[in-house]
């Protein structure tokens, strides 16, 4: 009997416990009528989030004039929406931090997810995209659906690894389990609680093709593939693999492809880095 998408998700959700700052910070930001000092009281009990907070804060994906030095600075000047974007970010890929490395490649699997979040950051802003504002986080958990599934089916995640340039990962996705990671990922992250706004372009993403979707969803659906690219030189054509439609619907050129991989590739690192995304020697 196949397992569905939900049921993977719950599964997930039982051995991958999001940590209990995040669960605390959670509920404060989501209280109106908690202060910004009670936010920042919460953040100074773990000092690997808010050394995280402050690291992403004084990185090219805000790019203040001054360095942000402080926690009550960082939440004054990202504001509340985007400090629980951060949040979000950190309570997620903290989850997985234990998944076993043996079995997938986790430094290309978050090299994508990052690259995917950094090309949506960069196109949003700059093509001011409506709904845009936490694509950064829809882009580094669209894929999460993959971890999640990876704790209870590691063989059909090894099958789904396997894909070339005749099809894509999503077509092996569809094969293995009827439905593709990122509906896993939309199952985990409902299950979490977090906003319906970051969640509802993963939703929509590969369905941009064929049909008219959110500028976010459309947006999405041009980055994942973008960033799959750009770990994969060559695999496929970029022109058609893209979409040149959804461009167009979009109003971004080849050029400003280009422009949204090269900025991806100078900050990738350092959002990895920040993330404790990527394993040290």
């Amino acid at each position: 009997m196949s397992i569905s998408a939900l049921e993977y998700a719950q599964k997930a959700e039982a051995l991958c416990v999001l940590p209990d700052v995040y669960l605390r910070l959670k509920e404060i930001i989501e209280d109106e009528q908690s202060s910004l000092s009670a936010i920042a009281d919460v953040l100074a009990l773990d000092p690997a989030l808010s050394a995280t907070l402050l690291k992403i804060a004084n990185s090219a994906l805000f790019n203040f004039p001054r360095e942000v030095d402080s926690i009550s600075k960082a939440i004054s000047i990202l504001g509340t929406e985007e400090v629980h974007n951060l949040v979000n970010t950190y309570g997620a890929t903290a989850a997985f931090s234990c998944v076993d490395s043996s079995v997938i490649d986790l430094d290309r699997f978050w090299e994508i997810s990052v690259d995917c979040a950094l090309i949506c950051k960069y196109l949003a802003e700059k093509k001011r995209i409506k709904g845009g504002k936490g694509l950064f986080v829809s882009g580094l958990l669209h894929n999460i659906g993959e971890l999640a599934i990876l704790q209870s089916d590691v063989e059909k995640v090894k099958y789904c690894q396997q894909y070339d340039k005749n099809e894509t990962p999503w077509q092996r996705q569809q094969d293995a389990f009827g439905f593709s990671y990122a509906d896993c990922s939309v199952e985990l992250l409902t299950l979490w609680q977090l906003p319906e706004s970051l969640i509802a372009p993963i939703r929509d993403f590969h369905l941009a093709y064929g049909e008219e979707r959110s500028p976010a969803a459309s947006l999405l659906y041009v980055a994942s593939r973008l960033a799959l690219l750009n770990s994969h030189p060559g695999m496929y054509s970029k022109k058609h693999f893209v979409g040149v439609h959804i461009l167009q619907d979009l109003d971004i050129s080849m050029a400003e492809l280009d422009e949204a991989v090269n900025f991806c590739n100078l900050e990738g690192l350092s959002i990895l880095a920040a993330l404790k995304l990527k394993k040290t020697e």
